[in-house]
């Protein structure tokens, strides 16, 4: 594997200076050369890009020459963080990528023979057509997939997975989250997927034992980004998360350096495929818990441990702390069993509000301890108190935001 990535990178680094323009320019204001870059250990000679980098250049200036941008496949960034961003990439490409989430999906027990529901967002608001291999996967009965648009009210996307009842389920945390919330006894009796997969946004432990729950069937998680493909999946033996590290190079840094094992830090990613559109040491903004170089399971992959969130959701408090809003689900996790979905919003650095969907309704002292937890972490220089709510939020991009900051960044 080493050895694999390594000549994978020297291809990718050679062909991003020689034809790239941004990483040309990038490169050469650093006095860099495609011979510096040798193994993945020298990676941290290139400066990290990020979406705001990619998004002050011209298109042009980001794809390979010799490819139209407008003749690529484009895909448009849902815009979680109010930061959209279009990706471009070959056919080929598409399909090479496709190829590990694959490969994760047979290793968590999906089946070619499998009927897939696939509930995400679309932007025509109804499935998209099938594509020619789609169409052909279908006809064969192999990867027959259902793609429904996950800002549809929940009760029509019950009816759909009904009426379709699929072995596997896939959909972002938050949607799982709403759709066990408003699922019947009938729809229990009805959909019985044999596993259900979950990306796209944290699952935090409360999350996924509710969803798996609510469809009586093991719940997953993967961890990927439009720009960057899979990043790593789920390893049920040991709980933690493989790295696609045939697919990506994934540093998790911290402060600078590289994370220990059981640290947090930023993952910073290289996608080893991309030549379209290249992504080299890319920031996705995002913290995780690195883990560890090899598997315990025996798979010849590295792990993370956890995804914990984006960073630009750091809680800037008054006395000065920049915290992790885990912290404070960590506090709701304990003895709540009626918290059935949340959202921690941080309205000024001194305003801090919970909106819960509660299943049952807490008593008043269950309600009085959660807050009083919750207050102990947040120190008494912040307001605290909690809404309850029928239905959470969901962005333009289909996704149930667990935690945000309304702080502005240059207050931060």
């Amino acid at each position: 594997m080493a050895a694999f990535r390594d000549r994978a990178l020297r291809n990718l680094v050679a062909h991003a200076y020689g034809r790239v323009p941004y990483y040309r320019r990038l490169f050469d204001c650093h006095g860099l050369r495609p011979r510096d870059i040798r193994t993945v250990a020298d990676l941290p000679a290139i400066p990290i890009s990020d979406k705001n980098d990619l998004r002050a250049v011209r298109a042009r200036d980001l794809v390979a020459g010799g490819l139209d941008p407008e003749r690529l496949l484009r895909v448009t960034t849902s815009g979680v963080s109010g930061e959209p961003f279009t990706v471009r990439r070959t056919r080929l490409e598409k399909r090479l990528m496709a190829g590990f989430w694959m490969r994760a999906h047979r290793h968590l027990g999906a089946r070619t023979s499998d009927r897939v529901a696939v509930v995400r967002f679309l932007r025509t608001g109804v499935g998209h057509d099938p594509t020619p291999d789609r169409r052909l996967a279908n006809a064969f009965g192999r990867f027959r997939h259902r793609m429904v648009d996950c800002t549809r009210e929940a009760s029509d996307i019950l009816r759909v997975l009904r009426d379709y009842r699929p072995d596997t389920l896939m959909a972002y945390a938050g949607v799982l989250m709403r759709l066990a919330e408003e699922m019947t006894d009938a729809d229990r009796r009805v959909l019985r997927p044999r596993l259900v997969m979950a990306g796209g946004e944290v699952l935090t432990p409360a999350m996924r034992r509710h969803i798996r729950q609510a469809f009586g069937a093991p719940v997953y998680g993967l961890y990927g980004a439009h720009e960057l493909n899979l990043i790593a999946w789920d390893c049920p033996p040991t709980g933690e998360m493989h790295t696609c590290d045939d697919g990506v190079i994934l540093e998790v840094i911290r402060d600078g350096r590289p994370a220990a094992p059981g640290e947090q830090g930023e993952p910073v990613v290289t996608n080893l495929h991309s030549y379209a559109m290249p992504f080299i040491r890319y920031r996705l903004g995002d913290i995780v818990t690195q883990g560890l170089p090899a598997c315990a399971c025996g798979a010849p992959f590295a792990t993370i441990r956890a995804v914990l969130g984006r960073t630009i959701d750091y809680f800037p408090l008054p006395d000065g702390r920049r915290m992790h809003p885990n912290q404070i689900t960590r506090a709701l996790y304990r003895d709540a069993p009626w918290l059935y979905h949340y959202q921690v919003v941080q309205k000024r650095k001194d305003l801090v509000v919970l909106r819960a969907v509660a299943r049952p309704a807490p008593a008043p002292e269950q309600l009085r301890l959660l807050e009083d937890r919750v207050r102990s972490v947040l120190g008494p220089t912040v307001t605290f108190h909690t809404e309850i709510v029928s239905a959470l939020p969901a962005s333009s991009g289909g996704k149930t935001r667990a935690l945000v900051s309304e702080v502005p960044r240059d207050e931060a």
